[in-house]
């Protein structure tokens, strides 16, 4: 009995693992490996960061100054016209001087009667007959004429107004018979051989702006003519307020065509550092910052990077890529580090060496590139479905 139920139980569990062994799944087969992603690439290229400004800026004389005159007084004679070039020193206004004439007439004939005593004094010098005090009087009374007959010499002069320096006159505000006082304007004078243009920069730029530059200016009065110039003066300060840097250019102005107070729009080139520089396409954003996908042995490989400026259809970035690394344009939205990837296309004027008469053939490239890279992700899709 014992016997029979031992064999009976041995032939239960034989069957139960037989069971077991018949319903048990196959292994599964190993995995294909994921195929590589299609995707559109462009090279980057090394770029200067170089900046051109067009600013705005105002005309002004190298010297310039409004005229007024030392004293009060009838206005005799305008000695100049509006635009006329006149030389240092030249008589611009006359007042009238009758009484500061007759003055210095007056004092030149106390100086002559000083001087005739004085001539006859000194001839008695050493016979006793006059006392040494005397000459010494007479000696001091020539002197103090000789000093009252320059005091009216210079209320003289200053009855005439006199050009400070070479230069331009503009359009007198007064004419004879005008009474005229210390603060009345009487015109301007522009020494514009050389005109200065004066400007304002982003503090941005404060670094890269230096002395001796070069740069053209043009004005609405001659269309677009170019001047050539250099920057001149640069201010020791940044503005508070408006954050702008003055600057002064020099224009030669040898034809005298340029006039103070033109406008002039300002053409400055700024150089700037060597930056390696991307397609926009190539430059992603993620919760870390910007990045770009660079292909290195056949796989992805995400590079951190930081954007600097804009340059046409480049971005100049700051990271571990170098120049002539590729980059991926288009087909990111499926990478990830390390994802092996397949090269389907080359971004259309890549090349820094592109010409204008190839734009028509390369604006359609981004078009075809795109259509292969859709093919080839439907190719992988198909094939990774039939693996599956």
């Amino acid at each position: 009995m014992i016997v029979a139920a031992l064999l009976a139980a041995t032939l239960i569990a034989g069957w139960l693992v037989r069971a077991q062994t018949q319903t048990a799944p196959a292994d599964p087969a190993p995995r294909a490996a994921e195929p590589a992603l299609p995707v559109v690439v462009a090279p980057a290229r090394e770029m200067v960061d170089d900046v051109d400004l067009d600013v705005t800026g105002s005309g002004l004389a190298a010297r310039s100054v409004t005229l007024y005159p030392a004293v009060a007084g009838e206005v005799a004679v305008v000695g100049f016209r509006a635009g006329q070039r006149v030389a240092a020193g030249a008589v611009l206004l006359r007042l009238v001087d009758r009484r500061e004439r007759l003055a210095v007439d007056l004092a030149a004939a106390r100086l002559d009667v000083a001087r005739r005593q004085l001539a006859r004094l000194e001839s008695t010098r050493g016979t006793g007959a006059v006392a040494g005090s005397v000459i010494d009087d007479a000696d001091s009374a020539v002197r103090l004429a000789q000093i009252e007959l320059r005091q009216t010499q210079v209320a003289l002069d200053e009855r005439m107004l006199r050009a400070p320096f070479a230069g331009v006159v503009g359009i007198a505000a007064v004419e004879p018979g005008d009474r005229v006082g210390i603060d009345t304007a009487i015109g301007t004078l522009d020494d514009r051989r050389t005109l200065q243009v004066a400007f304002e920069l982003p503090e941005s730029y404060a670094a890269r702006v230096k002395a001796g530059q070069a740069l053209t200016v043009a004005s609405p009065a001659f269309g677009e003519r170019q001047f050539a110039g250099r920057v001149a003066l640069v201010d020791s300060r940044i503005d508070v307020e408006a954050r702008n840097l003055r600057v002064r250019a020099e224009v030669p102005n040898a034809q005298d065509l340029l006039r103070p107070g033109m406008s002039f729009q300002v053409r400055l080139t700024l150089a700037g550092a060597r930056h390696v520089a991307v397609p926009e396409l190539a430059l992603q954003w993620g919760r870390d910052g910007a990045y770009v996908w660079v292909v290195r042995e056949g796989k992805a490989v995400q590079v951190p990077v930081r954007s600097l400026r804009r340059a046409q259809d480049q971005v100049m970035v700051d990271g571990a890529l170098q120049a002539g690394e590729t980059v991926v344009v288009e087909g990111v939205q499926r990478l990830r580090a390390g994802r092996a990837v397949r090269v389907v296309g080359s971004a259309a004027g890549s090349s820094p060496a592109a010409s204008a008469p190839g734009a028509a053939a390369a604006g359609t490239a981004p078009a075809a590139a795109s259509a292969a890279t859709a093919a080839a992700a439907t190719s992988a899709t198909t094939s990774a479905a039939t693996a599956r």
